[in-house]
């Protein structure tokens, strides 16, 4: 009896010990915030291969300034002149020939990324800066656009007959036809991508067979993007037509692109680094939005090591825009964060609009260290939301460990719907 009552007291004794020390680390916690959390207009980036920015929601209009913003700095401190995007890599060639004095308008080029997300006035002002700056530069100065994710056919398609039209007229129709079921309009049809696999990969075939042929009736840089617009195509049919695993294919696919793009930029225009921007769950390097899967980011940072660079992004409070789960229309939703030990709330309590916080430079203060470096909320809304979801945590954050999933993240205090454009 006397030997329990000891170990009971002992137990009680580090429990409290414990308590006390969390209790105390708990409250030095606001004022480490306030320490190393800087304005965004004072943010210092790395220069690395790839510098990822992940957005909390697709939705709101300050995450995309914040994509022009990291972006500019990259551009105008590093060098930086290739943009990625997590959007339809034939619609982003759209994006690419505008903002290189292409005709059309932003708007237009926004539109063609293939995502509602995107069709806003904030991205129309980024794809404009981007043409405004390429205005005076020689083309290997220039500032390139690609898309990244596979999810579309139309644009592809287009972009990739009228590249065969010019080196192989007889092929160009005759797969034409064959591949006329895949359209953006039939995607969530299984059975038009399960009848069109077979087609891709044979043409994909005919064209690898062709390539002395094509690239000396046009060029490499253009007989690879043909090749690119026809994988994109086949990756579509895939997710859409087999039973692959969605999600894990998706970021499987968009890793590859990634580094696609960095080895075509490395080729065609000398350029070793890339900024990339996407989802909080696709940036972040420890997959926890997947669950058993691998996200994009986990396999940019198996690839290039240190050489990639992880941001993320908080909000305090958000009203943004999304699709009703139930509906399909585009609506408007608000989330508060709250829990006294939240990123998110400790940013809210140092009365700055926004921030930016490097996790490197936390390791000198050993209690706010540890804290970012366990398991905690941080959000990550996608473009499909629903009112209720808003009352459960879970249902629109993903648990990370801050400073493994990133390297940095930018806070915004209240964060603002996007302003979408005209129909």
């Amino acid at each position: 009896m006397k030997k329990f009552l000891l170990l009971a007291t002992s137990l009680l004794l580090v429990l409290s010990v414990l308590t006390a020390f969390e209790a105390k680390a708990a409250s030095a916690l606001p004022s480490s915030m306030n320490k190393h959390v800087v304005p965004v207009s004072k943010m210092e980036l790395p220069q690395k291969t790839v510098i990822g920015f992940g957005e909390a929601t697709h939705g709101n209009k300050q995450f995309t300034t914040l994509k022009l913003d990291v972006f500019r700095q990259l551009v105008e401190k590093h060098g930086y002149r290739a943009f990625a995007i997590e959007g339809d890599f034939g619609g982003g060639q759209k994006v690419d020939a505008y903002i290189s004095g292409g005709s059309g308008t932003a708007q237009e080029a926004a539109k063609a990324l293939g995502f509602a997300i995107y069709n806003t006035e904030e991205m129309a002002a980024l794809l404009s800066w981007m043409r405004v700056y390429n205005e005076q530069r020689a083309d290997r100065d220039r500032i390139r656009f690609y898309g990244f994710d596979m999810q579309r056919y139309d644009q592809n398609k287009q972009a990739l007959f009228a590249y065969l039209q010019k080196v192989d007229p007889p092929l160009a129709a005759t797969y034409e036809k064959a591949l006329a079921a895949l359209t953006d309009q039939t995607l969530s049809e299984q059975q038009p991508a399960k009848e069109g696999l077979p087609h891709i990969q044979s043409l994909l075939g005919r064209m690898k067979a062709n390539k002395a042929a094509y690239t000396a009736k046009s060029s490499e840089k253009d007989y690879e993007l043909a090749l690119a617009f026809a994988e994109s195509i086949r990756q579509n049919a895939i997710l859409h037509g087999t039973n692959v695993n969605y999600g894990s294919a998706r970021d499987r696919y968009m890793a590859e692109r990634v580094m696609w793009i960095l080895a075509f930029e490395k080729k065609h225009y000398g350029r070793e680094r890339l900024f990339i921007t996407g989802h909080n769950g696709h940036i972040e390097k420890t997959s926890t939005t997947t669950g058993l899967a691998t996200c994009m980011g986990a396999y940019l940072a198996k690839a290039l090591g240190d050489q990639y660079y992880a941001i993320g992004s908080e909000f305090y409070e958000s009203a943004f825009l999304a699709k009703d789960a139930t509906t399909d229309e585009r609506k408007l939703f608000a989330v508060k964060n709250a829990g006294d030990h939240r990123l998110a709330v400790l940013f809210a309590r140092t009365n700055l609009p926004d921030g930016f916080l490097d996790f490197a430079k936390t390791r000198q203060d050993a209690d706010f260290y540890a804290y970012v470096n366990r398991p905690q909320p941080i959000s990550a809304i996608g473009d499909v939301f629903s009112g209720w979801y808003a009352s459960i945590e879970n249902m629109y954050t993903l648990q990370m460990v801050p400073a493994k999933a990133f390297d940095a993240l930018v806070f915004v205090r209240t964060a603002t719907p996007s302003v979408m454009l005209a129909d």
